[in-house]
């Protein structure tokens, strides 16, 4: 079982995920691009090439990947303020 079904890019560095499940999130992935792994995103066509295999979340064909369990922590994390 896939667990992303869908992830769209969208305005101010944000992903729409829809998940496996039928839930849905909105990423902002904007306090990333300040990290050195996340850097390259800060490229708006590099950000806007994003793409998922239903486990693995990539920009570029690869260029930039991360797990769904990455993404899960980033948005905790991000949650958190911390």
């Amino acid at each position: 079982m896939s667990f992303i079904k869908t992830i769209m890019p969208l305005k101010d560095w944000r992903l729409f995920v829809e998940m496996g499940t039928g839930s849905v999130m909105v990423v902002d992935m904007s306090r990333k691009l300040e990290t050195a792994r996340y850097a390259d995103l800060r490229d708006s066509a590099l950000f806007n090439s994003v793409s998922t295999d239903g486990n693995v979340i990539s920009w570029g064909n690869g260029r930039v990947t991360i797990t769904v369990r990455e993404l899960m922590d980033a948005v905790f994390v991000d949650f958190d303020g911390e």
